[in-house]
């Protein structure tokens, strides 16, 4: 495999954590070996069909992909992948996007890979930002002057706020008058059947680095969280993520960022469950990442959750 196919498929190193104060075991069935916590070291990965929002990338992957990538992860001695997949994704081409997601389970339980399947968003959507955006899908979007096409899907950009406002308040819904939230929660479950019986699969992160703008959200992630849960665990008892928000910002009133406050994002079910946070920089002490790891560390012991990097 090429340098340029490699640095296509491997983003960043990811590693999962089994934090003292937690009483939550990551090593589950046949893993399990006299109460054994078992490491999991390992890589992002993006598919296409999985993480395609619009004409960007123009040319499937190479059959090999999969394969060979995996290949070379479990070869370098790594037993993990987090996969990254987008909803707008699903929502251009169903039937492929499942086709894709089946093969990397297939393809992880021959390289004897455990998978972490992430539902992403990045800039919130497509429909926000045509350049960089990926998430949720257009129909979420349209009726609302204030989240019109191309308007930002950052933290800094006013129809993300409007947006996401309306999302933790459950305000938002398809143009059939759907309720997001439900639909939401369809989608994830059609995903879990498609990979849940597989040997690979570890678990399944609800959504990546949601957006919170003002303090009296943390809750409402909160219930959103609990709800995805709950609906999950009719289907499957592999492990949950919950991610951190965006931003992690010291510097905003309106957020009121503390440890009391991400850990109110923690599903009212905890069993099996984990937070995930990521660290986009050496966490040293007195520092903005060293105190942003710290805080969400804090988080982590008060919820009483073990964390995933």
């Amino acid at each position: 495999m090429s340098l340029t196919i490699i640095n296509l498929i491997i983003l960043i190193l990811v590693c999962l954590l089994v934090v003292p104060h937690s009483s939550g075991n990551f090593a589950t069935g046949e893993e399990k070996k006299k109460d054994e916590k078992i490491p999991y070291i390992g890589v992002n990965i993006r598919g296409y069909y999985t993480s395609i929002q619009s004409s960007r990338y123009s040319i499937p992957f190479p059959d090999h992909y999969y394969d060979s990538s995996f290949s070379l992860i479990s070869k370098g001695g790594m037993n993990h992948i987090r996969y990254v997949f987008y909803w707008e994704a699903y929502e251009k081409n169903p039937s492929q996007f499942m086709k894709e997601l089946k093969k990397v389970a297939r393809l992880a339980d021959k390289w004897g890979l455990k998978v972490i399947y992430d539902s992403h968003q990045f800039h919130t959507s497509s429909w926000l930002d045509p350049k960089n955006g990926t998430g949720f899908p257009k129909n979420l979007f349209l009726g609302d002057p204030k989240t019109s096409y191309a308007q930002g899907g950052t933290v800094v950009d006013s129809a993300a706020k409007v947006w996401w406002t309306k999302w933790w308040n459950r305000n938002i819904t398809d143009t059939e008058g759907r309720d997001g939230w439900r639909l939401y929660a369809n989608f994830l479950k059609k995903v879990i059947k498609s990979v849940d019986n597989h040997d690979s699969t570890l678990g399944y992160e609800i959504l990546n680095e949601p957006q919170v703008h003002a303090s009296d959200q943390w809750t409402k992630v909160g219930k959103f969280n609990s709800l995805m849960t709950k609906e999950l665990r009719k289907i499957t008892d592999k492990i949950i993520v919950y991610s951190m928000n965006v931003p992690i910002s010291f510097n905003n009133p309106s957020i009121d960022l503390n440890a009391q406050n991400l850990a109110k994002m923690t599903p009212a079910s905890k069993k099996n469950v984990v937070f995930k946070i990521s660290v986009y920089g050496i966490p040293t002490p007195n520092t903005y990442q060293g105190d942003k790891l710290k805080i969400l560390i804090q988080a982590s012991k008060i919820a009483n959750i073990p964390m995933y990097i």
